[in-house]
């Protein structure tokens, strides 16, 4: 329980996506505070500087830590240097000079933080609004520290426009690629466990569940239609096992495998129903065309040379064969299909009864 309780209380690492969208909003943001200093000096306020050296000095030691801390320390040092910059800057120098633009930014990487909890995105989305109201008052009722003219007002609006719209457009692009990413890998995924639920793992082969949407979704699309289906056993199976080894009684099924979806290609499907036995679905196909095909299986089975280790062996199989009489289910075709396999069984085997 404390185990546990400890691995609860674990700081979260910061996500990989996460950390290339701090990075990359620090990159602009030191570009950005070197082009304001530039721009402080041409406009003749290189006092002001100073302050914009402190910023730039903390930019650069939360870009360098960004992938040694926590996400909520790396979100904390985000936050405290895009609020504290904002705030300064509309404080020194007023409301239209564009600094406001870095609260879209701010608000974009906070919601992007996944693994914090909505309510917490929801108070920090408030305080945005508090403080960019709170700032607004104040510059209607308060003049800004350091007054500048229509023309350094313009040049400052466009660098802040300009810079914190990169900004958005990179959070925005890293956030939207990790997503198609994530998006791709489910996918993927989906995929792969998809297939391995449909399949058995020994012989690749459909297994019984699928076999039975297969023959279940047929029936329900094309309800007209004939067809055939085989159930098939391998002949003395238990005695290959009890001679050989389970792993040479592998080798049967998987060499087996490879002869039915050759000869099967193209005309129907085939699964692993269980143990040795095999259900064969031919679509469109009537008993006596079945029949024949099933048969030319039967005698390449006997013809097939299965080697394993130092052993060569043959096999035989039995099967029965069942046409669609457009009434029956695929259960009752199946048992159907059993009960001449058993048949088959016991007059002889190596045979197809149909």
């Amino acid at each position: 329980m404390n185990t546990k309780k400890a691995q609860e209380n674990l700081p979260e690492s910061t996500p990989v996506y996460y950390s290339l969208i701090l990075t990359r909003s620090y990159n602009i943001y030191i570009a950005y505070f070197a082009i304001f200093i530039i721009c402080l000096v041409q406009m003749g306020y290189v006092k002001n500087c100073i302050p914009v050296l402190v910023w730039i000095a903390a930019s650069c030691i939360a870009r360098k830590n960004v992938n040694t801390i926590p996400i909520r320390w790396n979100l904390l040092f985000y936050v405290c240097i895009s609020v504290g910059w904002i705030t300064y800057f509309i404080y020194c120098y007023g409301w239209n000079c564009g600094g406001i633009n870095f609260m879209m930014p701010l608000l974009l990487v906070s919601m992007f933080s996944i693994y914090d909890r909505l309510f917490n995105k929801i108070i920090f989305t408030i305080f945005l609004f508090f403080l960019r109201m709170a700032l607004f008052f104040n510059c209607q009722l308060n003049a800004p520290v350091y007054s500048l003219n229509d023309e350094q007002m313009l040049i400052m609006q466009i660098v802040n426009t300009v810079l914190s719209f990169i900004i958005m457009v990179l959070v925005c692009i890293t956030f939207s690629s990790n997503l198609q990413k994530a998006e791709k890998h489910l996918f993927l995924y989906n995929m792969e466990l998809q297939q391995q639920a449909a399949t058995d793992p020994l012989t690749t082969l459909y297994n019984r569940r699928r076999m039975e949407e297969i023959l279940k979704n047929h029936i329900t699309a094309n309800p007209s239609e004939n067809f055939s289906i085989a159930i098939g056993d391998i002949d003395f199976f238990k005695k290959v096992n009890d001679t050989y080894g389970h792993n040479c009684g592998d080798q049967v099924l998987t060499d087996l495998a490879k002869l039915f979806k050759e000869k099967t290609l193209g005309l129907g499907h085939v699964c692993r129903w269980g143990g040795e036995e095999f259900l064969f679905f031919f679509p469109g196909l009537n008993l006596d065309e079945a029949s024949t095909l099933m048969d030319n299986i039967r005698l390449a089975i006997s013809d097939l040379t299965i080697v394993y280790k130092d052993v060569s062996l043959h096999v035989t199989m039995t099967f029965g064969l069942e046409e669609y009489d457009y009434n029956s289910s695929p259960s009752e075709m199946v048992k159907h299909a059993d009960d001449k396999l058993y048949y088959g069984k016991t007059h002889g085997r190596d045979t197809v009864i149909f």
